[in-house]
């Protein structure tokens, strides 16, 4: 539900302020008059910071609590209150107090839940939903637990294999920034009213413009980060990225196998939980994170409802591998889509840990072959004229 600003007049003639929230303005005036309390004047709050919403390890947890809760045969709205009072003083704890008054008031939960688009997302709902719907609401926030504790154990893997290369490429440009900006020019003067290669003059080149015309870098640095931003918030931006980003051997695998393995999980725990195939389909390639792979699964839903499968029209797609729709193949002529799924979730998700064990174990070298090259050129062109024997007088 909205929060609303408000300012009104107590019952002893005191000016106060606040925020409440309702399901619309008069439900407001109504708990405030309630307060015996006169409103002045009143308005929607539209904005909300992210740190508001129950997102990671908070929705997990709260995932977790509701779903044992739930089996342990409390009723919903008990559940909920209980979550609600531990969580009280932390910043999300507006949404829970929300999620709780709606369902005093006769709200499903998935009803309620869908109104916080960014803490419940259409695959929490959706099983939510689900799970309301066959009355095994306990059952279904297990497998969304499972499901939120695999998504999360990928999504460590991926920021952990991107930590180091960041940090150590970052100290890199530091050490070759500093030895070009300070080393070089302490020991320019040696040079002095000496005849130099080209090399070396390159190097000293290049010394000069980052000592020159050091003011310039922060704005130029900042206006060029600023445009990349903007341009990959853009539809054309992301798919011009994620077009040329996946042409690339080492990072393709990576993108693929992070993108499956998303698809098939949410598939599979869709599927668990009752939704058709298109319905699951709709939900789970909004969470493959690229717009390639989802223009694909994209297309395979048009077919599907003109009365093709999806193992066939995966098999048509040039970047979802062919072992995908095969194991889909015997999923649909068995009935057991549901696990085959979930299956091909586990072996991808397996694939992409060993895959990041790869990237990991290639990264350093590489980075460390680049910043020696680098401090070895700058070395070297120092080196040269001091070698040159002819250059010294006596």
């Amino acid at each position: 539900m909205p929060l609303y600003n408000y300012q009104a007049i107590e019952s002893s003639g005191k000016k106060t302020t606040g925020i409440m929230e309702g399901r619309n303005e008069n439900d407001v005036k109504d708990k405030l008059r309630q307060q015996g309390v006169m409103v002045i004047s009143l308005e929607q709050k539209v904005r909300f910071s992210s740190r508001q919403n129950v997102r990671g390890e908070t929705l997990l947890a709260f995932s977790v609590q509701l779903s044992q809760l739930i089996s342990a045969g409390v009723p919903l709205y008990d559940s909920l209150m209980a979550i609600e009072e531990q969580y009280r003083g932390e910043k999300y704890h507006r949404i829970i107090l929300s999620l709780c008054e709606q369902i005093k008031s006769g709200v499903p939960l998935s009803e309620a839940m869908s109104q916080y688009p960014d803490s419940f997302d259409k695959l929490y709902c959706a099983m939510i939903k689900a799970g309301e719907q066959v009355g095994a609401l306990d059952l279904i926030l297990e497998r969304l637990v499972e499901f939120l504790q695999k998504r999360m154990k990928i999504k460590k893997q991926i920021t952990t294999a991107m930590i180091y290369p960041a940090v150590l490429g970052s100290f890199s440009l530091l050490i070759i920034a500093l030895l070009l900006g300070f080393v070089v020019p302490a020991i320019e003067g040696i040079f002095a009213e000496r005849e130099l290669n080209n090399f070396t003059e390159i190097v000293l080149g290049v010394s000069h413009v980052l000592r020159d015309y050091w003011w310039a870098y922060i704005p130029v640095v900042l206006g060029v980060f600023g445009f990349v931003i903007y341009r990959l918030k853009t539809l054309e931006g992301k798919l011009w990225l994620q077009k040329n980003l996946i042409r690339i051997p080492l990072i393709r695998n990576l993108i693929i196998q992070t993108s499956i393995s998303r698809f098939c999980r949410t598939m599979g725990t869709l599927q668990s939980g009752g939704l058709t195939m298109i319905d699951s389909m709709q939900i789970a390639r909004e969470v493959m994170g690229n717009i390639v792979l989802e223009n694909e699964i994209k297309k395979a839903e048009e077919k599907i409802v003109e009365g093709s499968s999806l193992s066939v029209e995966l098999s048509q797609s040039k970047w979802i591998p062919k072992l995908v729709s095969r194991m889909l193949s015997v999923g649909e002529e068995t009935g057991n889509t549901e696990q085959i799924f979930q299956r091909i979730a586990d072996m991808y998700e397996d694939e992409l840990e060993k895959s990041l064990d790869k990237v990991m174990a290639l990264t350093q070298p590489v980075i460390m072959v680049i910043m020696g090259t680098i401090i070895g050129a700058v070395m070297l062109a120092i080196l040269l004229p001091l070698t040159d024997i002819s250059s010294f007088s006596f």
